[in-house]
C-alpha cells in the first residue's frame, strides 16, 4: 500500500540538507537524480540529489535561499538511468508534500 508521504519544513530554512533514503535503489546506476518541486504558487525549482559516498540507497538534496516558502507544495523525483539513459519517476502514485510553516524567529 502506497502512503502520500508528508515533510514538514520551516520558512526560509536553507539548513540541513534533506537526507533521502531510496529503498532498494543503488544511486549510482544513474547518471541523474532530480528533485522537482511546484509550490503552491506555481513556481517550480528543480534541485539535484546527490549521492552519498558511503550509502548507495541515500542521497540528499541542498536548499537554496527563498527554496522553502511558506504553504503546501509539490514535490516528486525523476532518476536517469545510467545503462540505457530511460527515466522514471517516484513516487509514482501520489506527489510529496512539503508543508512549510512560518518560521516563529
Amino acid at each position: 500500500m502506497q502512503r502520500q508521504i508528508t515533510l514538514h519544513l520551516v520558512e526560509g530554512d536553507s539548513a540541513p540538507d534533506l537526507p533521502v533514503r531510496f529503498l532498494g535503489l543503488d544511486l549510482s546506476d544513474y547518471s541523474s537524480i532530480k528533485m522537482y518541486i511546484v509550490l503552491d504558487t506555481g513556481r517550480r525549482i528543480t534541485r539535484t540529489v546527490t549521492p552519498d559516498d558511503e550509502d548507495p540507497e541515500l542521497g540528499s538534496v541542498a536548499w537554496q535561499g527563498g527554496d522553502l516558502i511558506r504553504g503546501q507544495h509539490s514535490a516528486e523525483f525523476e532518476f536517469v538511468q545510467v545503462s540505457d539513459a530511460k527515466k522514471f519517476t517516484l513516487p509514482q502514485k501520489y506527489t510529496i508534500i512539503l508543508d512549510v510553516r512560518k518560521d516563529l524567529g
